[in-house]
This record gives structure tokens, C-alpha cells and sequence, in this order.
């Protein structure tokens, strides 16, 4: 029963006033017909009146405290704050509040068109994600997302606020982004982002398969709303990793932007600080902090079109000004994408490039790896030779003297050569494994020696 409802049985003492004391009916009831209580039952009478009181006396703080949690959820569900941009849409789901905006065609981020991201190959952007599923997807009708959320450690506790969404739409990018303007009222912002992620090609995000999208699943599952089968995944996180982790410290999108992009966020919030921002603006703050918090998630869901672009371009085509550990790392890619060719320009723009030596000897020791998975010992021979004096490093020295020894003894069968280089290979695969190395191929040598006497 109601707290509220068990109060009601409760009422002033008649003739007591505003101040008069409270009774219950049935004490009310026994005092008629007790009163006058005899005098032998006074001191018995005084110690009920002190139990009254006390009880009296707790109901009254109970109720208190009762009135003080009904002002504050009351607080809570009042008409929340205005947004200061955007506009309140009536949708089949209830009120959402929706933040929209179209980019300019030839709008650009950075050095980068926009618009560069329509005219990527989704073949080649399957092999730069290294996932199949992105072969033959229609790139028009992609899906940008990313959110902002009450904290950044995940769990069912943290919520997705904001929800930032970008797509061509005629060729134009359209910005749309969805807003909570209060907690507890997720499920039109979640319909509506089961529609757009029902309409698109695939999703593309910057962490998203880690972060947001495990934690808009669980929302759906919340707010018990279906949750729309996803389409392919584009996570370029994973695409930036693989490309730039050997030349930057970080890989976090804003160092994207200015890297690749050459794009440089001034007055950007810092994430850390948007859950504090919005907590503030739920407890009645001034709603323009909200104003940072939606332009950096506009930034973010721009920059990854501008970003999708761009790595495209640079997987296309070698761009000879470009840094030879990009090369490299394009090469990489490409030789795990089964891509030999791709990955061999790549490489070879590496050693080409003017950079570290150690680089140079990567891209050799690779360019064998392919040229060896093509049937080309010859080649793959010939690039681990070049490698040799350009490495100082006594284990890396040993790699290429095994690889080396392998090839000459598997694929050339030149046991001679095998064997001089199988000298060098005990750092490598041990001092048993070596010796046993050793011995084969000088069999070998002397057998090979008396066919030819």
C-alpha cells in the first residue's frame, strides 16, 4: 500500500487546532469509552501517552522524509531543460529530441572532400578491413555512428545520450544526431536508430564493435526494444591501428584528424569531461554545455567519411611523399588480403623510400614472404640477400640467415648455400634443431658431391 494512503486514516485531535495532536480512529473510539480512566490507572496512562508520543513522534519524521523524496522525484520528472539547438520531432514512439544539418557537396574536413568516401571501392576497403563481408557493399548507403555516453567504462549502468549519426543522402552527408533530454526516456531515440541501421549497407565507426555497439545492444535489450540485425561492420579503429601504430603514439581519432586528415580541433571538449556536462544539464544547469558536447560529436561522425576516404586513396595508389612506414604497413595489410601484387608495390616503396633501415629490412623480409607464397624462391632469395647488410641487428641477422637456409634447401635445393647460412641459424631454432639442420644438408652435399664424381 501507498505510504501516502496509510496516512490518510490519521487526524487532529478535535478542539486541538492547527497544532492539536494526532489520533488514530480507533484510538479516538477507545478513549470515549475508557474516559474518565480511573485513578489507579494513572501511572499505567502516562506510560501509554509517552509510547504514543514516540510513535507519534517517528511518524512524523517518516512522513518527512517522505515529503522530502516526493519534492525531489518531482524535481526530477519536471519538464527538463530546453536544448538549445534543434527541435522537439512527435514521433509513433514518443517525443524525440533531433539535432540536423547538411554539409556543403564539397565540403571538406581537413584537406579531405567529404565526399571522397562515395567513390571508394568496397572491394578494396574489404581488403584494408581485412573482412569479406565488406566486398560488394553499397558504400553510398553507409551508416556513420557514434555515441556519447554517462561514462566510459560500459556496463548497463552507462547510458548512450547522444547518438550521432551520418549518411549521404543525394550525395550530400546529413548530420543527424539524437538526443536524450532525459533519463529514462531512451526508447524513441532507439527506434529511430533501429531505422536508419534497417535502411543502411553497413556501420561505420571508431571503436564501435568494442564500445557502441555492445552498449546500444544492451539498451535495446533494456528498454525492450528489438534490436535491428546489424549490417557489415567498418570499424576504423582497427584500420588506423594496423596503418599508423608503427609511427604514431596514438591512434585516437583526433590524432587522425590531424595526421591523415590535417584537420585540428580547436576548443574540442575533452571526452572524459561530457558525462560531468551532461549529469549537470539533468540537475538543471545552463543547457548550452551541451553546445561542445554536440559539435564534438558532429566532428566525429564527419571525420570518419573524410577518414574512410583517405585511407582509401592512400591504398590505391603509393603516394610517393607518403611516410615508407605507412608503406610498409600497407603492405602488410595487403599481403595478409591475399593482394600480392598490391602488397609488393607497397613494400617496395618501403625500401624505396628513404626512411630508417630498419624499415628497408621489414619490407625486404616481406617481399620474400610473397614472393615465396608465389612460387618464387628465386626472388624471395634475392631480397633476403639484399636485406642482409642492411641490418645490424645480431636476431634479426639469424631470421634472415634461417629464412634463407630454408629456401636454398626447400625451394632451390642448393645444399652448399643452404648450409653456409644454416651456420648462422642456432639463435634462431636452437641448438638440437640446428645441429640436426646441419647434419641434413651435409649428407646431403656429399651425397649430391659423389653422384657428380
Amino acid at each position: 500500500m501507498d505510504f501516502k494512503r496509510k496516512l490518510r486514516g490519521l487526524r487532529p485531535m478535535p478542539g486541538s487546532g492547527s497544532g492539536g495532536e494526532l489520533r488514530t480512529p480507533a484510538v479516538d473510539d477507545e478513549r470515549d469509552r475508557m474516559a474518565p480512566l480511573p485513578a489507579a490507572l494513572d501511572a499505567e496512562d502516562e506510560g501509554k501517552d509517552a509510547r504514543i508520543a514516540r510513535l507519534r513522534g517517528l511518524i512524523g519524521e517518516v512522513a518527512e522524509r517522505h515529503d522530502r523524496r516526493s519534492r525531489r522525484s518531482g524535481a526530477r520528472a519536471s519538464e527538463p531543460q530546453p536544448v538549445p539547438v534543434g527541435e522537439l520531432q512527435d514521433t509513433p514512439h514518443g517525443e524525440l529530441h533531433v539535432v540536423e544539418r547538411w554539409l556543403e557537396p564539397d565540403a571538406c574536413h581537413g584537406r579531405v572532400p567529404v565526399a571522397g568516401a562515395l567513390s571508394v571501392d568496397s572491394s578494396l576497403m574489404a581488403k584494408l578491413a581485412l573482412d569479406t563481408e565488406l566486398d560488394g557493399v553499397d558504400l553510398s548507403r553507409m551508416l556513420i555512428l557514434d555515441t556519447e555516453t554517462t561514462g566510459l567504462a560500459g556496463g548497463t549502468g552507462t547510458v548512450p545520450f547522444l547518438i550521432g549519426l551520418s549518411f549521404f543522402d543525394e550525395g550530400v552527408l546529413r548530420v543527424e544526431q539524437l538526443f536524450l533530454r532525459n533519463l529514462g526516456q531512451e526508447v524513441p531515440m532507439l527506434q529511430r536508430l533501429a531505422e536508419r541501421i534497417r535502411t543502411a549497407s553497413c556501420i561505420v565507426s571508431y571503436n564501435g564493435k568494442s564500445f557502441d555497439w555492445p552498449l546500444l545492444r544492451s539498451r535495446f535489450i533494456l528498454n525492450r526494444v528489438p534490436a535491428p540485425e546489424l549490417p557489415p561492420h567498418l570499424d576504423l579503429l582497427h584500420c588506423s591501428r594496423r596503418i599508423f601504430k608503427g609511427r604514431l603514439d596514438s591512434v585516437r581519432l583526433v590524432e587522425m584528424e590531424r595526421e591523415v586528415l590535417g584537420f585540428h580541433r580547436e576548443g574540442d571538449v575533452d571526452g572524459s569531461l561530457i558525462p560531468g556536462l551532461y549529469t549537470g544539464y539533468l540537475r538543471g544547469g545552463d543547457p548550452d554545455v551541451l553546445l561542445p558536447i554536440l559539435e564534438h560529436n558532429d566532428m566525429d561522425v564527419v571525420a570518419l567519411a573524410a577518414l574512410i576516404a583517405e585511407l582509401a586513396r592512400h591504398f590505391t595508389e603509393v603516394q610517393r611523399e607518403g611516410d615508407p612506414r605507412d608503406h610498409l604497413a600497407y603492405a602488410r595489410v595487403a599481403a595478409r588480403a591475399d593482394d600480392a601484387e598490391r602488397a609488393l608495390h607497397f613494400a617496395r616503396a618501403a625500401v624505396d623510400g628513404g626512411g630508417a633501415e630498419a624499415v628497408a629490412v621489414d619490407a625486404l623480409s616481406l617481399i620474400a614472404q610473397v614472393q615465396r607464397k608465389r612460387g618464387q624462391p628465386g626472388e624471395a632469395a634475392e631480397a633476403l640477400h639484399q636485406a642482409l647488410p642492411r641490418s645490424s641487428d645480431p636476431g634479426q641477422l639469424a631470421e634472415l640467415h634461417f629464412a634463407l637456409a630454408k629456401l636454398y634447401e626447400h625451394g632451390l635445393r642448393d645444399w652448399g648455400r643452404a648450409r653456409h647460412h644454416a651456420r648462422h641459424t642456432e639463435p634462431v631454432e636452437g641448438p638440437q634443431a640446428h645441429g640436426r639442420r646441419l647434419g641434413r644438408l651435409s649428407r646431403r652435399l656429399l651425397r649430391a658431391t659423389a653422384r657428380q664424381d
